[in-house]
């Protein structure tokens, strides 16, 4: 296994979805001496552009043709960089690494690829669910740079607004700290609650004379089409799904008074605006919060109360005597999580 040379340029790849990325962003604050790029996907670049501070990134599609191929390769041999850390990437990057004779090429030890490109590889088993997602990114890089576990200062993402926000909320009716916004939809690899329950969310804070936004995608049309006709005409109520892009997204979650989601990316960008975030969580075991919760000083994570989960990497469905649990998340417990982040 190859010693890790004195670090003056470092890669650091990540080309998966925004909660996974706002969950790897932060290891690298602790290297102030070191060049560090980024390799992210693309449509996500106004993450490291918010992020305080800000990171100098480059989106690379999972899918590219040889020609892009190539030009990557010559791209990273003229960076020469010391060390390449994939956290998460298709296996033609560990390829194109090994190409571009990258010192030190490391990740975790797991599929194919890994064996036969890279030359440090550490080996962690995450679907336990031990720690955090962030944790997990620390102690790869830990070991990558031949650091003991926990030696490196941990930190979350910060994200701070780019957008005017006064003409944002104006555009849209609104005004800082007055609406909660509930974020539905998610991409099903967790557990959520229903379109029931986020309804009954919305109709208790509208009885509070409360204002809500509703966010979400055209990827999110399964969550968000039934709640439009469970809701109806009602009062209070903003719907701007699919009107807001990365950076305006950002700038609402910032200025609200607080968000409601499930294990989702939105999730993971509320918590690092510092607004009061609530979460929505399944009690399988890699899908829990202890891994994938929202990393922040005013964050909340619920799981179903009473449920034993038998479940280890998905939901048994109707053979688990919990089905159903995620309904027993009462409102009453949302609510109850929100005043104390409000209050705290």
């Amino acid at each position: 296994m190859p010693t890790s040379p004195a670090l003056r340029k470092l890669l650091l790849i990540r080309l998966d979805r925004i909660g996974d990325l706002a969950l790897t962003l932060p290891v690298d604050e602790a290297l102030t001496s070191t060049t560090v790029d980024w390799w992210i996907p693309p449509g996500l670049e106004f993450i490291t552009a918010m992020a305080t501070p800000p990171r100098k990134s480059r989106t690379i599609s999972k899918k590219i043709s040889l020609a892009d191929f190539l030009t990557l390769l010559t791209e990273v041999r003229r960076r020469h960089y010391d060390t390449a850390v994939i956290f998460h990437a298709p296996w033609w990057v560990s390829l194109l690494l090994w190409l571009a004779r990258v010192p030190v090429r490391a990740g975790v030890r797991s599929q194919w690829h890994s064996f036969l490109f890279l030359n440090r590889t550490i080996r962690q088993k995450r679907s336990r669910a031990e720690f955090s997602e962030l944790e997990y990114n620390f102690r790869l890089l830990e070991s990558v740079l031949d650091k003991e576990p926990g030696t490196m200062a941990r930190s979350r993402l910060k994200l701070h607004s780019e957008v005017e926000r006064e003409f944002l909320l104006r555009r849209h009716g609104l005004k800082a700290a007055s609406y909660n916004v509930v974020h539905p939809g998610m991409g099903g690899s967790a557990l959520n609650w229903s379109t029931g329950k986020y309804a009954e969310l919305i109709h208790a804070l509208v009885a509070r004379d409360e204002n809500v936004v509703i966010t979400g995608t055209a990827g999110d049309a399964a969550f968000l089409q039934p709640l439009r006709e469970n809701l109806g005409e009602i009062a209070n109520v903003t719907w701007l799904d699919g009107k807001l892009t990365g950076r305006e997204l950002v700038t609402l979650l910032a200025a609200a008074r607080a968000v409601f989601a499930p294990s989702t990316g939105v999730l993971h960008l509320a918590a690092a605006t510092g607004t009061p975030t609530i979460g929505v969580f399944s009690p399988v075991r890699v899908q829990q919060p202890k891994r994938w919760g929202p990393q922040g000083g005013k964050t909340a994570a619920l799981v179903p109360p009473n449920a034993i989960c038998p479940g280890e990497h998905k939901c048994l469905g109707q053979a688990c005597r919990f089905y159903d649990c995620m309904e027993t998340i009462t409102i009453a417990d949302a609510l109850k999580a929100r005043t104390g982040l409000l209050q705290a």
